[in-house]
Formats: structure tokens, sequence, C-alpha cells
């Protein structure tokens, strides 16, 4: 335009000289019939420089944002409050742990999470030359205590869930499990003599005659229909005895004279011969007397043919029955057994676990130093317990 000079105009400056090209890399519009570059949702146009990914979608990139926020922090208050800044930093050390596990699939930020490790523990170095050990080590022997605490009440609450979950596997009622120690040592006192009882009650090994019979029935399929009565159980497998032994060597239930070629003659040759007598008993008037006396002879064999079968085969039900029981109550007991000594073997660990919490709460170098140092410093308890929330590991 006239009286603009060309100067003044910012455009002038990015134009091309006549007669020369620019690379395409310097327009920000591609050329005709070139595709736009791909760009990621959540992003302003540029490519992510720390990854496949955008930085900003990986959660470790969020959490060293916050770590590298609460470093300035604490670095800002070492001044007017070391203690707090120490605790800070040290804070920031457990959890950067859980960063670099993060970023090991993302190298640029891998890198990042390296310098800043650095740059920390400069930092920590750094605060504990300039305030010197006069005020560290009350902190360290704070936070150790702390964690010991910690994890004595971790292994009190992890003894006291596998008591429960223990009496809930064998099918017992599930009360609150001991929280005193007293508590704990009546608990174990009557999980010992139940103990007792179940491995002094529990029979021996069935014969394999009566395993045989139990699978035979259905096995494990018949535990729905078993009484889980601990007395109705043993009352029926101390009965059930007698009629194993008397079977001897013989599977229970196998009954000679069931299902044998006697019985399938007897029982039709006496039903017969009693039915033929009594049609000629009234067939033939002459002769009807005697062959009414041998047709009543004829029934009452028939009737005692009869006897025998359904004796026989309420022996051999009986018998089954008897092995069925033998085998439920060894089984049973057994398993009662195993149960309650996992149970038992909890509450020991649970009586030790508070025992061991009460000692240390009672002691002065452990429980007494922790309340000196809450009283020293009160303000600095949150800190404390959430530094060393981050360094107790899960009890097994």
């Amino acid at each position: 335009m006239p009286g603009h000079a060309a100067a003044s105009c910012g455009a002038a400056s990015t134009a091309p000289p006549a007669g020369t090209s620019m690379p395409s890399s310097a327009y920000s519009v591609p050329p005709a019939g070139a595709s736009m570059p791909p760009v990621a949702l959540g992003q302003s146009g540029a490519f992510s420089a720390s990854g496949s990914y955008a930085a900003s979608a990986n959660p470790a990139s969020r959490e060293l944002r916050m770590l590298k926020t609460q470093l300035n922090l604490a670095v800002g208050q070492r001044e007017e409050d070391p203690e707090r800044a120490w605790l800070e930093l040290v804070s920031v050390r457990e959890r950067v742990a859980v960063v670099v596990e993060g970023a090991r699939e993302d190298p640029l930020l891998s890198a990042d999470v390296e310098r800043f490790r650095q740059r920390l523990d400069e930092q920590i170095a750094k605060l504990t030359r300039d305030v010197g050990d006069d005020v560290i080590a009350p902190l360290y022997s704070w936070l150790d205590l702390v964690r010991q605490r910690a994890r004595l009440e971790r292994e009190v609450e992890s003894a006291r869930a596998r008591v429960g979950e223990a009496r809930a596997s064998r099918g017992a009622l599930v009360t609150v499990a001991p929280g005193s120690e007293a508590e704990a040592a009546a608990t174990l006192a009557t999980g010992e003599n139940e103990l007792a009882w179940w491995k002094a009650e529990a029979p021996p090994l069935p014969s394999p005659e009566s395993m045989g019979v139990w699978l035979e029935s259905g096995g494990d399929a018949l535990r729905p229909s078993m009484s889980v009565d601990p007395h109705a159980v043993r009352a029926h497998g101390l009965a059930a005895r007698p009629i194993i032994d008397a079977a001897g060597r013989r599977a229970p239930g196998a009954v000679a004279y069931v299902g044998s070629k006697a019985e399938l003659v007897l029982l039709p040759v006496f039903g017969a011969s009693a039915l033929l007598l009594s049609m000629f008993a009234l067939a033939l008037t002459a002769a009807r007397a005697p062959l009414g006396v041998l047709a009543a002879v004829g029934w009452v064999a028939f009737a005692g043919v009869i006897g025998v079968s359904v004796v026989a085969r309420q022996r051999a039900d009986r018998e089954r029955r008897a092995a069925i029981d033998a085998v439920w109550h060894h089984v049973l007991f057994t398993e009662q057994a195993v149960a309650v000594e996992l149970e038992v073997g909890w509450l020991r660990a649970l009586h030790v676990a508070l025992k061991a919490r009460r000692a240390f709460d009672e002691r002065e170098g452990e429980g007494g130093q922790l309340t000196e140092l809450g009283k020293w410093r009160p303000d600095l308890e949150p800190v404390v317990l959430d530094v060393a929330k981050t360094s107790v590991g899960p009890t097994a």
C-alpha cells in the first residue's frame, strides 16, 4: 500500500524471495495432494515426545508430576521446618518406585524418572548434612517404630481373618475372632480340646470292601444326604462295625443267596407247586383232604422261601448301609480334625501376634518411645504414618 514500509510488516519477512523455493516443512499447511499427519486425541497437534503414546495418558507420568510438585514444596520449607521437609522427601522416595515400574515401557519417561531420582537423592543428602543427625535420628526412630507397630497390627488382622476362614471352611458357626490376648488364649484352649476330641474319635481307615461300597453308591455325591451331626455320625459308625466285622472278607451287601440260582429256582418251583396242589385239591373231591394238606404245606414252604429272600435282601441292605456309615464316619472325622487343626494353628498365630503387640505397646523402648515422639511433634504424626504406610509390605 502507498506509504506502507515493507520493513514494518512481519509478513514480508516470511514470504520467500522471488525465484527461490522453500522446503515443504516450513509451511503449516501441506501442499495439495499431501495427507495431514495424525493427531492423537487429547493433544494440540504436537506429537508425544515420550514414547509411542501421549505421556499424559500414562499414569506414571501424572504421578511423576505430582512427585515433582511435592519435592519442590519440601525443598521450599526446609529452612522453616526441616523435619517435615525430610519426611516429605522420604515419602517421595518411597513412592517413586511405583513410577519406575510404570515407566519401563517408555524410554524417555524412564530417563526423566532417573533424573528426578538423582535430584531427589541429592536433596535428601543435602538436607541431612544441613540439619545434622540430631534432627534426623529421632525421625528415623519414629518411622521405624511406626513400621514395626503397623506390621504387628497387620499380623493380628491377618490371623483374625484366617481364623474366620478356617471356621467357615469346616462348616462351623462363624463368630467374631478374638480381639484381645485373654480372649485368644481362651479360644485357643477350647480349640485344642476340640481338636483332641476329633483326633481321638476318628476311626481307622475302613476296609477296601467298605470303600468299594461307598464308591459304588455314589461316593462324594452322597455328602448332601449324609448327617453332619458328629454325635449321630459317631453312633452310626460305631454301630456299623459289628455288622461289617460279621461279613468278614466278603464285600458288605454281597449276600450269596440274593440273586443266586437257588433263589431263582426255589421261588417259582415252590410257588407253582403250592398253586398246583391247591388246584388239584379243589378239583378232586375224593383226595381233597390230603391234597389240601399238601397245598397248605406248599404255601407255607413258598412263604418261607419268600421270607428267606426278604431277610437276605434286608441283610444285604443293612450291610451296605453299615459300610456307608463306617466310611462316612472316617471321612467326616478325618476332615474335621484337619480343619480344626488348621484353625487351632491360626489361633496360635493370633495369640502370638496379640502378645507381641501388647509387649510392644507396654515396652518403654518401643511403645513408650513412640508415645513420646508423638507428643514431641504431634503435627508430624500424620506425615510419619503416611510415610510408614507406603513402606510396609503385605503380610503373608
